[in-house]
């Protein structure tokens, strides 16, 4: 059996186990860990996200949230993961792998956010090289491509700090907080990993 084939049809047994964290593809019986979290951070997390739907984190939400990503797995398409804190099992964050493209572009893109007490302790930073790991070695892909709004210091930082390059400045490429804005565009290709 195929890794991707073993990581959708069983993904509840995988993970990928770093020292700080452990990254497993969400659970139906995460929805209550994932509102909590979610709903402790709205206020931090709000000025660099989409606005959120009046039943963002409710069950059948978080549910057709989980079957979205079961279903671009099987697709290859997409692969999401929570974070949890290897020592508690506590979940702080969630990683997401999306626009997973084959043939001669071989990419990806890579998104993400963590709570807002585990900002600065190496955790985000060791997510995203276990992603990096999954990404390469798993999926077997060329580039992994980030953005991030230019003022968000912290993101900004986690992906310079994992070897991302810098690119440029995509115009108002998402709408965040209810306002299309620029962000910063960044890369990491296999080359990267020699450097």
């Amino acid at each position: 059996m195929s890794f991707l084939n073993a990581y959708s049809l069983k993904k509840n047994l995988f993970e990928i186990n770093g020292s700080k964290v452990i990254l497993r593809a969400p659970q139906y019986g995460d929805w209550k860990a994932w509102a909590e979290q979610r709903k402790t951070n709205k206020k931090y997390l709000q000025p660099w996200e989409p606005l959120w739907t009046l039943y963002e984190l409710e069950r059948s939400s978080f549910v057709k949230r989980v079957r979205m990503f079961e279903r671009l797995s099987l697709h290859d398409e997409a692969y999401s993961f929570l974070i949890f804190k290897r020592d508690m099992h506590e979940f702080i964050g969630e990683i997401n792998i999306s626009n997973v493209q084959r043939g001669v572009i071989q990419s990806c893109s890579i998104g993400y956010w963590i709570s807002k007490d585990s900002v600065g302790k190496g955790m985000m930073s060791e997510s995203l090289e276990l992603a990096k790991s999954f990404i390469f070695n798993e999926l077997k892909l060329h580039r992994i491509e980030a953005a991030c709004l230019p003022h968000n210091e912290p993101s900004l930082k986690v992906l310079l700090k994992n070897g991302f390059i810098v690119e440029g400045t995509a115009r108002k490429l998402l709408k965040i907080n209810d306002k299309w804005q620029d962000h910063t565009v960044l890369s990491f290709i296999t080359d990267d990993l020699n450097n």
